[in-house]
């Protein structure tokens, strides 16, 4: 197993995806400035391209990527590679993902 440049957190927040002949939604299980791991009932190959929003907490817009591609799936849970993400959003992510590593926990929970 190949080790990641940039560990992923863990966190559950709601997601929803579209693209390239799949759309749908599901939660992020695993994030990190790269990429994250989701877990959802819709079928995602590997290869797949698509656009996320991912519901970050005490937010009221979602963090947008542009472009993510699929990089592997394994029954409900998925990889996914962020290929074009705004530099906007790019910040906001690292802010959230900053804010995460201070906090004792080193994650974050949202369900709802």
């Amino acid at each position: 197993m190949e080790k990641r440049e940039f560990a992923r957190v863990a966190v559950e927040l709601p997601v929803s995806f579209s693209g390239n002949g799949v759309a749908g939604g599901g939660l992020v299980s695993g994030l990190s400035s790269r990429g994250c791991t989701v877990v959802s009932d819709e079928l995602i190959l590997p290869g797949t391209t698509c656009a996320l929003h991912i519901q970050l907490p005490a937010q009221s817009a979602p963090l947008k990527v542009d472009l993510a591609e699929v990089r592997w799936a394994q029954g409900r849970e998925c990889g996914l590679e962020f290929v074009r993400l705004r530099l906007e959003e790019k910040q906001r992510l690292g802010r959230f993902l900053s804010s995460l590593q201070r906090s004792k926990g080193g994650g974050f929970r949202q369900t709802g």
